[in-house]
């Protein structure tokens, strides 16, 4: 059974610190081969804007949006933490932010669901 310490250990631990450490195959392997992913730009760089969800249907879809991305978010010099988490049942929400360069936080939500252990379905909106 999948706790929500397993979660946060896939989500941080794999999804997003490989995000931050532009080590995209790491990031997705937090991903189900078959994820419905939805992405709503929270920290604004390199013309990137806040605005419309930008969305992609499978693991490979997200690594490829993901990948052409990698230099930009290096240079972003952006960090994803969890804050707070509620999860029961195999799906969940939770608070977190984006921290920059100076240490100035935009906060986000999620929604997820899991599937066979990966996440299953990601929707991600700025607060």
């Amino acid at each position: 059974m999948t706790t929500r310490t397993d979660v946060i250990r896939l989500v941080q631990g794999t999804y997003y610190d490989g995000i931050d450490a532009g080590d995209m195959a790491r990031a997705v392997s937090a991903l189900h081969p078959d994820v419905d992913w939805s992405h709503t730009q929270v920290w604004s760089h390199h013309g990137f804007e806040r605005g419309e969800a930008s969305g992609c249907r499978g693991r490979q879809a997200v690594f490829d949006l993901l990948s052409a991305r990698v230099t930009e978010l290096a240079q972003a010099q952006i960090t994803h933490r969890i804050e707070d988490m509620i999860f029961a049942d195999g799906r969940g929400a939770f608070l977190g932010y984006v921290e920059g360069p100076g240490g100035a936080r935009k906060p986000f939500m999620v929604w997820f669901e899991l599937t066979g252990g990966l996440i299953g379905r990601y929707t991600l909106r700025p607060i």
